[in-house]
């Protein structure tokens, strides 16, 4: 049975057509983003909506009946990521040219990536630069400082990541042993923080090679962050 999505010129020239073609060809059954009840495109039409923010943009299905495929605008904050639902940290023995070292993963799904001025970028990888981490050549060397970025551990695995300008997670994340002792004496940990595909965040063992594939494509970036060990509630 066909599908039947239809997608604008003004979103295929924001996110690109291969990008959009890859969209497209996975929609069948959705919840629309207009109405917020399910759909199905296979038996009804429907339509593809980017929604575009300075820190997040996606693409989302609607109703034919419910609305016309564009793209919207939002303003900074009225779209984000969720810390507790988007979110997913790993503590990771990172191999660098000098020795094993900690590091904090904090990733999220793929989302859409944008075109400006013939170039691709990721808004939110964007925004995390704008908050002081750094766009890095690969996981061998040691990340540049960033200074306004925290990471505080608390009892039962708690952690909280945060810059100077928003906490981006409060939740849980599994600490080994090794890694505490790895930790602790430098005070200050390596945070990578990006997008992965659903398969590279789950796998069992840590997959380097997509995380240094993600930092390469802009996908992902860094830093050298403090790390505070906290006993009180967070």
């Amino acid at each position: 049975m066909t599908t039947s999505v239809t997608i604008a010129s003004d979103v295929i020239d924001q996110v690109g057509l291969d990008q959009a073609a890859q969209f497209q060809s996975r929609v069948t059954v959705f919840e629309c983003v207009e109405c917020s009840t399910a759909g199905d495109a296979r038996t009804e039409p429907a339509v593809v909506v980017l929604r575009r923010s300075p820190g997040l943009s996606h693409l989302g299905v609607a109703h034919h009946r419910c609305a016309n495929s564009q793209v919207r605008d939002y303003g900074p904050g009225d779209l984000a990521l969720t810390g507790e639902t988007d979110l997913v940290p790993r503590a990771i023995g990172l191999p660098t040219v000098d020795g094993t070292k900690p590091a904090l993963l904090l990733a999220f799904e793929e989302q859409v990536a944008l075109i400006e001025g013939g170039h691709t970028y990721d808004p939110v990888v964007r925004q995390l630069v704008s908050e002081g981490l750094h766009a890095l050549p690969g996981l061998g060397k040691a990340a540049p400082d960033s200074p306004g970025w925290r990471i505080a551990l608390g009892a039962e695995g708690r952690v909280r990541v945060q810059s100077d300008v928003r906490v981006h997670l409060r939740g849980h994340v599994v600490v080994p042993s090794p890694w505490l002792r790895l930790a602790s004496p430098a005070r200050a940990v390596t945070l990578l923080f990006g997008s992965l595909s659903h398969a590279d965040i789950y796998a069992d063992q840590p997959p380097f090679r997509a995380y240094a594939a993600a930092l390469r494509a802009g996908r992902m970036v860094g830093g050298t962050v403090r790390l505070e060990t906290v006993v009180s509630a967070f």
